[in-house]
């Protein structure tokens, strides 16, 4: 099932309509396609957003001119404002009648809101396209994919084994399978699906990057970090070389960042053996928020996306692979980030004799489109709260006092991830689901417990309470798919036991 929306399509879709819609609305409509449609591809992004939500207004009940709107807010960066728009889109089609939409209309949509981080209302979506196609292979397959992303690949897998059986040679499909098993803990039945795929559709870089988080679930490796290269790789604005572990004694080198937070602080260790090729000099991209933490650490250090003029330039993520490491991550030389110790924080209050102090994260970025299987559920909060002998910290960014649960104590907003550091260092320890500051933790050697999906990241493997990135972390397992109350559990049991000893 095809769901390419493009301005011009639309236009002609609405210039075909009945009449009762007014002509001056009509005119208003196609006139902000096709200008915003313009915009869009001489780059000026600004301007196609403020068309396209005109388009919008003028047609309020078409989620095609809303996908339109949240495509350029994406390609701005703006990921939480494209989802908004799309939430505000499904909610409008299910205004009145959950049925108004075509079935090409709502597979779009799903497709949409499924790529912008709202499975649930992906599934909603894509369950109506099957009720209404249920021998439609892809319908099968998006549903799939919309309740893995929810975390329940259990009830994803027969629906892409349905798919197969309709297709059993489609490779998007193929690729589906091996995701779900991924995410079932099957890594062998994973690379038998991906060794399938590859056998219709080989030198696929999608599947060699599923390929890649598939191995490394299993630990660090040679093959993983070569696999790895599969993904997209930063370029910087320059003529520099890009770096393939070539003598850098006396030449200089970028290393370039991408992807998260999380990803830079748990990468930052392998700076020091690419310091020891003796670059003339070694710049460093890094997020803005943590610039003056890198500095302060040593390095030359720029934000991303910075104009630097090097020799040489390779992603920060590569530095394993052009490294020739295997699985070695270097978690003998934790920790490789000290806290500033001239930086202003907010004061902890007070706590009495024999109360650790800890602070406590369990959402993650909101513009990351997983989060949904990755934050706790907010309602098993008051049982972790309880846990006797703990004075509980808030260092969930976004949220006001008056919003946060009873018992935990509320910071002002922190200004980057210097003071973040800063504050941490002087705590008792750290509670968090995999988000950016549970990496910074462990790249500081704090004591600390990351709560874990039942099939995490592939950075933290499927078994064991301990990880050799980061040893003062303690890795609090969920038993199943979306069982926090497992995990939440478990953790009071690990602190709790920690506090008594």
């Amino acid at each position: 099932m095809r769901c390419h929306i493009d301005a011009q399509t639309l236009a002609k879709r609405h210039h075909a309509a009945p009449s009762f819609r007014p002509m001056t609305t009509l005119t208003s409509l196609l006139q902000c396609l096709q200008e915003g449609e313009a915009a869009l591809e001489r780059g000026d992004y600004a301007q196609a957003a403020t068309l396209f939500a005109k388009a919008w207004d003028a047609a309020p009940d078409d989620p095609d001119v809303a996908i339109m709107l949240a495509n350029v807010h994406r390609l701005v960066g703006d990921a939480v404002l494209a989802r908004t728009v799309l939430l505000d889109a499904f909610q409008r089609a299910n205004t009145g009648g959950a049925n108004r939409l075509s079935v090409q209309k709502r597979y779009a949509l799903g497709t949409g809101l499924l790529e912008a981080g709202a499975p649930a209302q992906a599934a909603d979506c894509f369950a109506a396209v099957v009720d209404a196609l249920p021998r439609d292979p892809a319908a099968l397959a998006a549903l799939a994919s919309a309740k893995r992303a929810l975390g329940i690949p259990e009830e994803a897998w027969p629906l892409v084994r349905r798919a197969l059986g309709l297709a059993p040679r489609h490779p998007a499909y193929l690729l589906t399978a091996a995701q779900v098993r991924h995410d079932l803990g099957d890594r062998r039945g994973a690379l038998q699906w991906l060794d399938a795929h590859d056998a219709v559709r080989p030198d696929h870089a999608p599947s060699r990057l599923q390929r890649a988080y598939t191995t490394l679930l299993g630990g660090a490796s040679i093959e993983g970090w070569a696999t790895f290269e599969s993904r997209p790789l930063p370029v910087p604005a320059s003529t520099a070389r890009e770096w393939h572990g070539e003598p850098l004694s006396g030449q200089s080198i970028l290393v370039t960042a991408e992807q998260g937070v999380g990803d830079q602080f748990q990468f930052w260790r392998f700076l020091f053996l690419l310091k020891e090729c003796a670059p003339s000099r070694l710049v460093v991209e890094c997020h803005a928020d943590a610039v003056t933490l890198l500095a302060y650490n040593g390095f030359e250090a720029r934000a991303r996306g910075s104009s630097e003029s090097t020799d040489w330039h390779v992603p920060l993520l590569s530095l394993p692979h052009r490294l020739q490491l295997g699985n070695e991550v270097l978690g003998s030389n934790v920790p490789y980030v000290r806290a500033p110790v001239d930086v202003t924080v907010p004061p902890l209050p007070h706590r009495e004799p024999g109360v650790r102090q800890l602070g406590l994260v369990w959402a993650g970025n909101p513009a990351f489109a997983a989060r949904v299987t990755r934050d706790l559920d907010l309602r098993l909060l008051p049982e972790l709260l309880a846990t006797p002998r703990i004075s509980w910290v808030s260092l969930q960014q976004g949220m006001s006092a008056e919003e946060l649960p009873k018992g935990l104590h509320a910071l002002p907003p922190l200004s980057g991830w210097s003071a973040t550091a800063t504050l941490l260092a002087q705590l008792d320890g750290l509670v968090t689901t995999d988000t950016g500051i549970a990496h910074l933790a462990g790249a500081m050697g704090i004591r600390s417990w990351v709560m874990l999906q039942y099939v995490p990241d592939w950075r933290w493997g499927l078994v064991g309470e301990r990880t050799p990135w980061y040893p003062s972390i303690t890795l609090v397992r969920s038993d199943g798919p979306r069982d926090w109350t497992s995990a939440v559990r478990k953790l009071r049991r690990f602190v709790q036991a920690e506090v008594a000893g």
